[in-house]
């Protein structure tokens, strides 16, 4: 068995999905080591051949599918990036904090997982981040664009199995603010104090003041103020703002 070929399949079983090949690299270790064996075998054959005692009566030609261009995948022009990897690229900026990461494979890698027959958890990570990068503009709008993004946040919001707290920050967004959704603040408030309980510090501060005005709800001070102090002891600067300009004393 070819040493490159071991390297591989141990590589591919990695516990850290980020240090697998990629499929490209994999199809090209493996075409190496089928040409490297087919090579070694015909050398071999060669040099033994003799004639079979029986011929085959199989008309073999009935057997053989001719594989054109289109029926293997190009290997070469697909740039496959992992989950794990498009994750990273909005995040990669040079020294000027200029984004210069693959944006454009990177969507594309998220609308694959998002519709493909993966695991769930796959599915609610790129259903999150193609709804993030839309919601952005860092990829061309589709149409319907804010109803768009509502409804992929709100998908990875509700799925408590496979618990996604930012997506519980953002759909409130959208319900507070009525963007891609009928405003319903105290909907929106829902979400919100759901993701202020996973740690999202703009939550705390936005269910602090959605109490604290009593906007779409009942007002209640003294919630208001405990959901503030939150936001501050995560040093959280709209909320330290609020709390002096309302004489809120902590």
């Amino acid at each position: 068995m070819p040493e490159a070929y071991k390297n591989l399949a141990l590589d591919a079983v990695n516990h850290d999905p980020e240090f697998r090949p990629k499929i490209s690299k994999m199809f090209e270790v493996l075409s190496n080591c089928f040409e490297r064996s087919s090579s070694s075998y015909n050398s071999l054959h060669n040099q033994n051949i003799t004639s079979p005692k029986h011929a085959s009566k199989i008309r073999q030609n009935e057997y053989n599918i001719p594989l054109s261009d289109e029926t293997l995948p190009n290997f070469e022009s697909f740039k496959y990036m992992t989950l794990a990897e498009a994750q990273k690229q909005h995040r990669i900026i040079d020294r000027n904090n200029r984004l210069i990461g693959d944006i454009r494979t990177a969507y594309k890698c998220f609308d694959e997982y998002a519709n493909s027959n993966t695991t769930v958890r796959n599915q609610i990570i790129a259903k999150y981040y193609k709804a993030y990068y839309i919601a952005r503009g860092l990829v061309e709008s589709p149409k319907d664009k804010d109803k768009v993004v509502a409804q992929l946040f709100k998908e990875v919001a509700d799925d408590e199995a496979n618990e996604f707290p930012e997506a519980k920050l953002r759909y409130g967004d959208c319900l507070y603010n009525g963007k891609g959704v009928e405003k319903n603040i105290p909907e929106a408030l829902k979400y919100f104090e759901q993701a202020a309980d996973n740690g999202f510090k703009v939550a705390m501060y936005n269910v602090g003041k959605i109490y604290y005005n009593g906007d779409g709800v009942e007002k209640n001070e003294e919630k208001a103020i405990n959901y503030m102090k939150l936001a501050i002891y995560h040093e959280y600067e709209p909320a330290i703002k609020f709390c002096k300009d309302k004489n809120i004393l902590l």
